[in-house]
């Protein structure tokens, strides 16, 4: 039996949809669902649509892709892997970088350049990569949160919720201080204190149009988000910078956009029917930030954080209601590996370099878990002032 499902779940095509199309997957059999019950008709769909939204993932995921085929990225993280000298150091500053690149670009595109970066560093550098690359799946889901961009739901929540810049940073600082202290107080438990074997890296060509077009486009993009220009600049802009990109546009990951809408639609259908509220979390927590807090951890450890992020939204009064479900579903990222979809992706980036599956999701899982507790606790206490 369980060499037949270990057999099944090496099938490239289980595995796509498991690991790196997750939400995709689950987002399209969603609304596929609401359309095939009648819950959902065709003609509601675009009434459904959040054309901001979906207009600004479509700009942020043209401007990744400039950044990542300018080499700027790869440049930096090798630039920063070898200012230092102990293992701990290189962890503690692989999570500054996690951080900063999530950040920017969400938590999955910073996995993307950082773990197969990491592992090809712990076979030249002769260091055990699994508790480093936890500690940067950790600090994707948890310190690129303080961003509206570091996450999908952040940006959702951030669109939703009436926030300013102001007062997302001033929610979001805190949530992420602490997060900051867990991931400081993981390093010496995770790694070992020793010397960090010199690892000579590959050099990387950084070109300067595609990094100058990013960089361009992501400012636009910000001044959008924050109500300083029409949506339609950026858009307009990245359709410019597909140009630059020529054909490689075609191999562009456009996931993210095509998922939400999706769940626009199937997250509506769900909402309508008996199972919804049934299972309602809000019933049992309550409609306040507290409740929604809970409400948030507890549901992403069941389907994810994003869509229990757009499950709960309209639930929440603004604008505190909203801070407790943006702690609640950044903390739920932590515990379950479906948390979010990054603690996916991160495994099979790590499985795909030749790690452990078993050793990776034994240690994410431990550390995990104390994380998502002391967070709670902070959560609850953060909107209780």
């Amino acid at each position: 039996m369980r060499k037949s499902v270990r057999s099944l779940l090496q099938h490239p095509v289980l595995r796509t949809l498991l690991f790196e199309r997750l939400l995709l997957a689950g987002s399209a059999v969603l609304a596929l669902g609401a359309l095939a019950t009648g819950r959902v008709s065709l003609a509601e769909i675009p009434g459904l649509l959040d054309r901001r939204l979906l207009t600004l993932f479509f700009v942020l995921t043209v401007a990744v892709e400039l950044g990542k085929d300018s080499g700027i990225f790869d440049l930096l993280v090798a630039h920063m892997a070898r200012q230092v000298r102990t293992v701990r150091g290189l962890a503690g500053t692989m999570i500054a970088v996690t951080a900063a690149l999530s950040a920017l670009l969400t938590n999955d595109v910073a996995l993307f350049l950082v773990v197969p970066f990491t592992m090809q560093l712990g076979r030249l550098a002769d260091f055990e990569p699994t508790p480093l690359i936890v500690l940067e799946v950790l600090s994707a889901n948890l310190l690129g949160a303080l961003t509206p961009f570091g996450n999908p739901q952040n940006l959702f929540l951030y669109a939703r919720g009436g926030f300013t810049p102001a007062s997302f940073f001033a929610a979001q600082l805190p949530f992420v201080a602490v997060s900051a202290a867990c991931l400081a107080g993981a390093v010496p438990l995770l790694t070992p204190r020793r010397p960090l074997a010199a690892a000579r890296t590959e050099p990387f060509d950084v070109d300067p149009v595609l990094a100058a077009g990013f960089a361009l486009l992501l400012a636009v993009e910000i001044f959008s988000l924050f109500g300083h220009l029409p949506t339609r600049v950026p858009l307009i802009l990245s359709l410019a910078a597909a140009v630059l990109l020529g054909r490689r546009i075609f191999a562009v990951d456009f996931s993210l956009v095509v998922s939400f809408a999706f769940l626009f639609v199937g997250i509506e259908g769900f909402e309508r029917g008996r199972l919804y509220h049934a299972l309602n979390p809000e019933r049992i927590f309550g409609h306040e930030a507290a409740g929604l807090l809970v409400s948030g951890a507890v549901l992403s450890q069941l389907v994810s954080n994003v869509p229990a992020a757009l499950l709960l939204a309209p639930a929440a009064p603004a604008p505190r209601g909203f801070v407790g479900l943006l702690y609640g579903v950044n903390a739920g990222a932590c515990g379950s590996p479906v948390g979010a979809v990054a603690n996916l992706i991160g495994a099979q980036l790590l499985v795909g370099a030749g790690g452990d599956a078993r050793e990776f999701w034994r240690t994410y899982i431990r550390a995990s878990a104390v994380i998502l507790a002391v967070l709670l606790l902070a959560g609850l206490a953060l909107v209780a002032l």
